[in-house]
């Protein structure tokens, strides 16, 4: 009964038209669609045809309207098996005159996936035409789609992280093993019709059969592109490229492991009032795929370590703040980069990397050693001093020397050793010992929430580097060279040249010695001081001698010599022995010297005559000093009228 009823479906679909007309507006003006199957190319063909119709408004209403295709299936008993989308399309546009419009015919060719017989109906959605779902507009007839089984892998996707391509798919029930599993890679999407032209490349072509999964790692290669991926099985005679399923991707994956380079100069300043730093890269990037990065090092960087990441930034800006904490005095270099939403980043440093010289940043207000000086001691040692209020008791010391000029770089001077900064002193022996040398302290520490010692190089004139010259050699005595000669002699027979420097002791003189200080010629003036005690003074002005007596309380002569801007110091020193006149004792000592005066009276005579001869001694040795004088006189007057001429 049941082949029956199918034999008579079949003969009534003979003789009835190729499609069903259904009419959707109730004016009479019918949209239509009509379907063909062609079993040698296995595709199916689709006509639709727009109502013919002059009504402005409904013309309108169809360059609006959305349509809809949909594939009723139905198996051989006629029993209803679901449906499938086709797809959605605009037939009529805006651009389309009313004329053109009405009764326009357009075609669609597809390859179906699924085989029996289907029935396309065409569906119109639009708000003026029905509410809700879409309105049947047309119904096609029941065509028979007899379509090859589908020899492909099932929902194939891709996704790219850390340079690594991953691709996955399912595997459909009731497929034999005998293949292998094909994968291509190609710029634009994969259809029956472009592959065997397209441009493709076999990513591999050697993945076993049951095989779920492959992994693309692109370390060795750079890539920055959208992708498609596809995977097809390869049986000892065949390949099904027909795309039916979901074997390719419809959308590409994106795939990118370069870098972005940022090419330009980077600058970093420090601002004591605010304690802020800037840094400074001039331009910003405008790519929303693009941040950047601001990393800071305390060492000088060969490398830029991701632990030292310290803001990442929108890369259309061009500068950033960094706020350095109270209690910070440290050495910073900052490096930027540009990282990409895939995560790429040079990290690698090159002379083209945007790095800043290093920038000192420091909250804290005493980081140097002040008050520096030196002295040099008997034995030639120099002792470089300092006072220390860094409060850091692991800081270290830096002694330099320079020989050129005081120190305000440490370019070409010596260093000459390291010591504890508390000790506020270093000791140092030159070899090579110079008449100017200049000395200058710097400091190695590590400060705040550093970890690592810097040597901060910053040199302040009078502060922690000599402004003045040390001499490190001894002083030079110079000889005084003098136009004249001097000369010291006395009554009782002394005599000595004086030059600058001498000290000259007289010996023992006695009440009416006298000491006399002249020279080869007449001078400014001759001194001697502390000759009376201490602040006494005499002296001769334009004069070529000085005499004086030895019966001097101070018994010594600091004596001075001038002549215009020449001089000659000297000392001179005596022992004055004083005459003692002894006293009667009591009366009967007189009384007895006056009955020996009376016994004695006869020869008193004899006794008279003794005294005359002692004033006479006395008389003549004034007589002869004075004509001593007199002869030095006579014997320079010839060397004054040379001088007067």
């Amino acid at each position: 009964m049941r082949c029956a009823v199918l034999f008579t479906s079949l003969l009534l679909l003979s003789i009835v038209p190729l499609s069903t007309n259904v009419t959707a507006d109730g004016s009479g003006e019918n949209y239509g669609i009509t379907a063909s199957f062609d079993n040698s190319t296995e595709m199916v063909t689709l006509n639709i045809t727009m109502p013919v119709t002059n009504n402005a408004t409904k013309l309108d209403v169809i360059k609006d309207a959305n349509f809809t295709i949909r594939a009723d299936r139905y198996d051989g008993d006629g029993q209803y098996m679901g449906d499938v989308a086709i797809g959605t399309y605009q037939f009529c546009t805006q651009e389309f005159s009313n004329s053109e419009c009405s009764g326009a015919h357009f075609e669609i060719e597809y390859y179906p996936t699924l085989s029996g017989q289907m029935q396309y109906r065409l569906l119109i959605n639009h708000p003026t035409i029905q509410q809700g779902a879409p309105t049947i507009m047309a119904l096609s007839h029941l065509i028979s789609q007899n379509v090859s089984s589908v020899l492909a892998v099932e929902n194939l996707s891709a996704s790219y992280s850390d340079g690594v391509t991953d691709l996955t798919w399912d595997y459909p029930t009731g497929l034999d093993m005998n293949h292998s599993i094909m994968i291509y890679s190609h710029d634009s999407p994969a259809t029956r019709e472009n592959w065997n032209e397209m441009p493709k490349t076999i990513v591999s072509s050697s993945v076993p059969a049951g095989t779920t999964s492959y992994h693309i790692n692109h370390s060795s290669s750079s890539v920055e592109r959208d992708i498609y991926y596809s995977v097809t099985l390869l049986y000892p005679t065949s390949e099904d490229t027909r795309f039916l399923g979901s074997n390719t991707l419809t959308s590409p994956v994106w795939e990118d492991n370069v870098a972005p380079l940022f090419i330009g100069e980077l600058s970093a300043t420090f601002d004591a009032e605010t304690d802020k730093t800037t840094i400074d890269w001039e331009e910003g990037v405008q790519d929303d795929d693009l941040t950047i990065n601001i990393y800071r090092s305390s060492i000088e960087p060969e490398t830029i370590a991701s632990n030292t990441l310290v803001a990442t930034v929108d890369a259309a800006q061009s500068s950033y703040e960094i706020e350095v904490p109270f209690g910070e005095h440290r050495q910073s270099w900052y490096a930027i980069t540009l990282e990409d939403s895939q995560g790429n980043e040079i990290m690698e440093l090159t002379e083209s990397s945007p790095v800043s010289d290093p920038v000192i940043e420091s909250t804290i207000s005493i980081t140097t050693v002040s008050e520096i000086d030196t002295e040099r001691y008997a034995d030639g040692t120099v002792a470089i001093s300092w006072n220390d209020n860094t409060n850091n008791p692991t800081a270290l010391a830096k002694v330099w020397r320079s020989i050129s000029g005081p120190i305000d770089s440490l370019h070409d001077v010596e260093e000459l050793g390291i010591t504890n900064l508390s000790s506020e002193q270093f000791l140092h022996n030159p070899l090579n010992a110079q008449d100017e040398a200049w000395y200058a302290v710097t400091i190695v520490a590590a400060w705040g929430s550093e970890q690592n010692p810097w040597h901060d190089e910053r040199l302040f004139t009078g502060v922690n580097s000599l402004s003045q010259p040390l001499r490190e050699t001894d002083e030079e005595v110079e000889e005084v060279v003098v136009s004249f000669t001097s000369s010291v002699m006395t009554t009782t027979g002394q005599r000595a040249n004086l030059s600058d420097g001498s000290m000259v002791s007289l010996g023992a003189m006695n009440e009416g010695d006298m000491i006399i200080v002249s020279t080869s010629s007449t001078v400014t003036s001759i001194s001697c001081q502390d000759i009376n005690g201490e602040g006494t003074s005499i002296n001769s002005q334009s004069d070529w001698a000085l005499s004086f007596s030895a019966n001097q309380s101070g018994e010594k002569c600091l004596g001075l010599i001038v002549n215009g801007d020449e001089e000659i110091g000297f000392i001179l020193t005596w022992n004055y022995i004083e005459t003692i006149v002894e006293d009667d004792d009591d009366d009967d000592e007189r009384a007895g010297e006056e009955r020996d005066d009376n016994d004695e009276r006869d020869s008193q005579k004899s006794r008279n005559g003794d005294g005359m001869e002692t004033v006479a001694t006395v008389i003549l040795t004034i007589v002869i000093l004075v004509l001593l004088v007199y002869l030095l006189v006579m014997m320079r007057t010839p060397e004054y009228a040379e001088e007067e001429e």
